[in-house]
């Protein structure tokens, strides 16, 4: 399997949204390096940021310009955080619980598993309430306050967009 164009520009993208100091993929043979220093990742310091560049390049030519240089270089083709408005803490009734990149919204670790949450349950800070995948990368969203989920907004499976509300929970006073 190799990374297409398509598959750059969602790692990237969702690199970009994220507040990650650096980013290694590999697939196959072909490694895929992002940092925001300019300096290659610490992880990969025995290989020079040329022959990532190299190995990424060949591929797929786009590829060069965003593994050497810095993500500030390539800021102007990433998306604009969607916002539902409301800012990043609070919803209207409660604690918003937003994507911390675009992805997929999946509600169960796995299918036909029960859900993290469902509205009406109780939950603390550290409760997983669902997971955002990007290239078979899980991150695991948390609460981050106890309480009651009082909404769920996307569909299980569901593409979000980084800052998008997921779940929406009323704090426990």
């Amino acid at each position: 399997m190799a990374l297409t164009p398509e598959d750059i520009k969602v790692l990237v993208s969702s690199f970009e949204a994220s507040d990650w100091a650096e980013m290694s993929v590999r697939i196959g043979d072909t490694t895929l390096e992002l940092t925001r220093t300019g300096r290659p990742p610490e992880a990969s310091a025995v290989r020079p940021a040329a022959a990532v560049a190299a190995a990424v390049a060949a591929p797929i030519a786009v590829a060069a310009p965003i593994a050497a240089a810095p993500v500030a270089a390539v800021s102007a083709a990433a998306p604009a955080p969607v916002s539902s408005g409301t800012g990043p803490a609070l919803a209207p009734d409660g604690h918003a619980v937003r994507a911390p990149s675009l992805g997929l919204f999946w509600r169960s670790p796995q299918p036909g598993a029960p859900h993290f949450v469902d509205v009406g349950q109780e939950v603390d800070a550290e409760d997983t309430v669902g997971i955002v995948e990007v290239m078979k990368l899980m991150n695991h969203v948390k609460a981050g306050v106890s309480g009651t989920v009082i909404a769920i907004e996307p569909e299980n499976g569901q593409m979000v967009e980084f800052g998008q509300l997921l779940v929406v929970i009323r704090p426990h006073d």
